[in-house]
């Protein structure tokens, strides 16, 4: 369970995130734009990344710490370390234990971000406001690897099941500001809640990042 400390932080972050947004744009419309507050949001956005990647990488270090001091006191384990065996073989370990799912998470944010950017220009700013992008694309960092999976899903259902209707019966595009972060909370919640609780681990050791790690990093 204390390897899910993250999902859980990210889930309050979101929390915290979907209430300053509530609070943006309502001060937006109170002050018509006024300047002081037309950054405020993005600001925040700037300093969410910043914040949750260097909290994975310190938190992570920890975990790899405590897997050292474990192995180094195992009868057994101790072999895999120094002065047994060089130091790539827990260098690889915990890189495949506890980072790697972040790197590909925050490849992934990259690549939807670029996409859904380079797809919004060419049709004309048509599908998505202002920070709308920064969103989803912090959406799928913070749902992390394969959750992000689930929230992508989500998106194509209910995202643009919501925006299908709401365009036939108000004729016009639904700002989806206020679901691009709750979505990513659910599928963190479906990761680390509701898959175990249905008895399905088997589907999330199937996205195993244990394989794909020794083929590219063979220490």
């Amino acid at each position: 369970m204390i390897f899910f400390i993250i999902d859980y932080f990210f889930i309050f972050l979101i929390i915290v995130l979907v209430g300053a947004l509530f609070w943006y744009r309502r001060k937006l419309k109170q002050t018509s734009g006024n300047s002081k507050f037309v950054n405020l949001f993005p600001k925040l956005l700037n300093w969410t990344w910043f914040l949750s990647i260097l909290g994975i990488i310190i938190v992570n270090l920890y975990f790899s710490y405590l897997q050292y001091q474990v192995w180094s006191g195992n009868e057994f384990s101790k072999f895999f370390l120094p002065p047994y065996q060089g130091i790539g073989y827990f260098v690889s370990y915990v890189f495949a234990r506890f980072f790697a799912q972040w790197i590909v998470a925050l490849v992934a944010s990259l690549m939807v971000s670029f996409g859904a950017k380079f797809l919004n220009k060419k049709f004309g700013e048509r599908f998505f406001e202002k920070e709308e992008i920064a969103l989803i694309g912090l959406g799928v960092f913070l749902s992390g690897y394969p959750a992000f999976f689930f929230y992508l899903g989500i998106i194509m259902i209910f995202g643009v099941l919501i925006s299908l209707i709401y365009t036939i019966f108000k004729k016009g595009r639904l700002p989806l500001y206020h679901f691009w972060l709750p979505a990513s909370a659910f599928a963190i919640i479906i990761k680390v809640w509701l898959i175990p609780c249905l008895g399905f681990q088997s589907i999330l050791g199937q996205f195993s990042l244990g394989d794909f790690t020794k083929i590219f990093f063979d220490f």
